[in-house]
């Protein structure tokens, strides 16, 4: 698979460092609030369940029936240091990547939400893995959302160089 193809001149990180504010689709992932670029996501899938497949490796949770379609189901959570919620069907981002479709599992969908320049905060760095996909953190009256590089994650974990991450 290819990474994602640029969905407009600026990308999601570009339009936060520029301070022109950006839309974000919030989620739930490992008991925290994130968001990422909403010209990413085609649509959300809920109450479906992902089936899957032998010899995958560990970030791919299986496959979607979608119309037809098998869009595979990638498991971003460990690339932010968080773990899907066990035990519960996770609700699926689609998104289009390369000529494909491609699924990325969450534990729940929120909102829609726009993001005020004046409401971006710089990132705390952790020193781990996920600094590399953490844009900025949005504060949101009495909510922090941490703004993501879904796209990033994305072309990282499906390169083939990176099959068993």
């Amino acid at each position: 698979m290819n990474a994602p193809a640029p969905t407009s001149e600026l990308d999601f990180r570009a339009l936060i460092d520029r301070g022109e504010g950006a839309q974000a689709v919030v989620f739930r992932l490992g008991g925290e609030l994130h968001g990422c670029d909403i010209r990413l996501v085609e649509e959300v899938v809920t109450k479906r369940p992902v089936q899957p497949l032998p010899d995958m490796p560990s970030h791919l949770l299986g496959v979607l029936m979608l119309r037809g379609e098998m869009v595979p189901v990638m498991d971003v959570a460990p690339a932010l240091s968080v773990a899907l919620e066990a035990g519960r069907i996770p609700s699926i981002l689609v998104m289009a990547l390369g000529e494909g479709r491609v699924g990325v599992a969450v534990d729940a969908v929120h909102e829609v939400l726009d993001v005020p320049a004046e409401c971006v905060r710089p990132a705390p760095h952790t020193g781990g893995d996920r600094d590399a996909y953490v844009v900025c953190v949005a504060r949101m009256e009495d909510r922090l959302v941490t703004l993501i590089d879904l796209a990033e994650i994305l072309g990282e974990r499906t390169t083939l160089d990176s099959a068993e991450q």
